[in-house]
């Protein structure tokens, strides 16, 4: 599975249950990343995708649907215990402080930064996409 998650500076990725931010343009990126491969996310994160992404499954626990290949939108889900099951994570940095209460909690330590990219996006001044593999 390659894993997309969205942080703040802090590693935060939701406060009291809810999204620390959304930006259309990011959204946008996303889809054009995963082209024609299905892209897993919960109930919570399908309205960010729908009907921009042909390819969306959503499930109440899109992590363990997602298979070898396929991409997993996470934001209130859990994440996988391991980081065995995962190929590529794709972190999406806000660049800004934002409360959080839910945190990014995946061992990247076998994972290298193959690359690093920053866009403005339509709610931020500036974005950075990471492409971490093993």
């Amino acid at each position: 599975m390659k894993l997309i998650v969205c942080l703040g500076d802090d590693g935060g990725m939701m406060f009291n249950h809810r999204r620390q931010s959304r930006d259309r343009i990011l959204v946008a990126d996303i889809v054009r990343h995963v082209k024609n491969t299905p892209l897993w996310v919960s109930p919570y994160s399908a309205p960010l995708f729908e009907g921009d992404c042909p390819t969306l499954c959503t499930e109440i626990a899109p992590v363990q649907s997602a298979r070898m290949g396929d991409y997993c939108f996470v934001e209130d889900t859990p994440l996988p215990p391991t980081s065995s099951d995962i190929e590529e994570i794709i972190i999406y940095r806000w660049n800004r402080l934002y409360p959080s209460d839910t945190y990014f909690t995946c061992d990247t330590s076998s994972f290298v930064l193959r690359e690093s990219t920053e866009f403005t996006g339509s709610s931020h001044d500036k974005i950075t996409k990471e492409v971490w593999t093993k």
